[in-house]
């Protein structure tokens, strides 16, 4: 390139600055006054920051309290997003939070969660432990472990969590809850500080079916902040969940029922046989191959993509609204602030990003193995039904990736993770119990079908 060519380009930059500096402004955010902090009695410890919203609106969540995990922007709250070392203090509500508020939700506080949502415990969080309300000793799950504590300890009537390989189903499994991710992008993440933009679903944890859809209802639909979801309609009206299942055909993939513990799957293949008894409702066994492979698929996109995360890479939550998570991030992975754990994945991760390139192209290629997997199974059935988790809670201390420890966390995730991968819809809904422990049945549908999870996990919940 000459050098009076690259002048000419130089200036017509700087043309574009000039204009660009000179446009309005989008003078209708933030749409809400900060949120805040308050004192709240607090036994389980479910908070990160209990809150109190000024001006609240009515509207269809107006009989509601809601709490929201502490990676989704809260404006008047500092997010650690379970670790000591990130302080985001975002300017806006994240697009989620906005529309609680707007469907006149009272939100309650942000959730503790394990650090940065690497883990499946709710040990991790630097500020503590959250406690299990529903089985004493034993971990609530995570990393949604506060959202999940504060519903089931009676904080919230409902709260959102974020889902990368069952950090919502798997709280919901272990705490006697419901919980939802809902199809991928159906739910904008604008303002939620990712782990892995690929696999990351906001969800839904609440007692009962109903909550939960109506949460799902108001948060659903494309963003205006991030125009390719611009296609995606809200979820259809909750209403329809009353009417009749007519003719539901259930399908049961071998492989997820094989990896849960035997009293876990004789509860679940139980709740089936009650369900098949249903008039209508078909149950068919499949099978599912690549059932082994979807948890380190999941884990391998989860480490490389957090990796990319921290090192400035991906896309910026909310076209650039909230700069300052970027940075916060990129800087907050200190020595003394995360577990051991978390810096090793993260050493993991790094490592990947620098020399794993094709590594993570065969990631992608088993993903688009299971899709087809998937899509095939939706030929034969209208939804997959497992167990949510292959055991109930574990006690403090027994989950870990090491062999000392009882229980693995790829075996924790090793029903949930495989619909990260495909991005479908999936429920969690208690169907009975196992030894005195919750125990959670999983139905999955299609893409976009997300009323029909919901519809099969009424069915279940009104078994009992």
């Amino acid at each position: 390139m000459t050098e009076g060519a690259w002048d000419e380009q130089e200036e017509a930059a700087r043309r574009f600055v000039e204009r660009a500096r000179s446009l309005p402004g989008d003078d209708t955010y933030p749409a809400f006054p900060p949120a805040e902090p308050v004192g709240r009695a607090d036994p389980y410890g479910a908070f990160a920051t209990a809150l109190e919203t000024p001006e609240s609106v009515d509207g269809p969540l107006s009989d509601l309290d809601l709490a929201t995990k502490d990676n989704v922007a809260v404006r008047g709250v500092t997010h650690r997003a379970g670790t000591g070392r990130l302080a985001w203090e975002p300017d806006h509500d994240a697009t989620v939070v906005e529309r609680l508020r707007v469907a006149g939700a009272d939100l309650v506080g942000t959730t503790r969660m394990d650090p940065f949502a690497l883990g499946v415990t709710g040990e991790g969080c630097v500020a503590g432990r959250t406690e299990n309300p529903a089985v004493a000793g034993a971990v609530p799950g995570g990393s949604s472990s506060g959202s999940a504590a504060a519903v089931a300890g009676g904080l919230a009537d409902a709260a959102l969590g974020t889902d990368t390989a069952g950090s919502v189903r798997v709280p919901a499994s272990f705490c006697d809850l419901v919980g939802v991710k809902p199809t991928f992008d159906l739910v904008p993440r604008t303002g939620v500080l990712d782990l892995a933009p690929t696999l990351d679903h906001v969800g839904v944890l609440a007692r009962d079916v109903g909550t939960a859809a109506r949460v799902l209802g108001a948060l659903g639909g494309g963003d205006p902040l991030r125009p390719a979801t611009a296609h995606t309609d809200p979820v259809r009206p909750t209403g329809t969940l009353d009417s009749e299942l007519g003719r539901l055909r259930v399908g049961v993939p071998e492989e997820f029922v094989a990896a849960a513990d035997p009293g876990v799957r004789a509860t679940v293949e139980g709740t089936l046989a009650d369900l098949a008894g249903r008039a209508g409702v078909t149950v068919e066994r499949l099978d599912f191959p690549e059932h082994g492979d979807a948890g380190f698929v999941n884990q391998l996109h989860t480490l490389r993509e957090f990796a990319r995360l921290r090192a400035g890479g991906g896309q910026p939550l909310g076209n650039g609204r909230f700069p300052d998570a970027r940075t916060a991030l990129a800087t907050s992975l200190s020595d003394a602030e995360v577990p051991p754990r978390v810096h090793r994945l993260a050493a993991i991760g790094e490592a990947l990003r620098r020399e794993g390139r094709d590594a993570y192209a065969a990631g992608w290629d088993a993903r688009r193995r299971q899709v087809r997997r998937t899509r095939s199974c939706f030929d034969r059935v209208d939804v997959l039904a497992a167990p949510t988790t292959p055991m109930t809670a574990p006690e403090f201390g027994a989950v870990g990736g090491e062999d000392r420890h009882e229980v693995s966390v790829p075996e924790v995730v090793a029903n949930t993770a495989p619909f990260n991968n495909t991005g479908s819809p999936a429920v969690s809904v208690p169907c009975s119990r196992a030894d005195g422990a919750p125990v959670g049945i999983q139905f999955a549908a299609p893409r976009g079908e997300d009323a029909l999870a919901l519809r099969a996990a009424l069915a279940v919940e009104r078994l009992s």
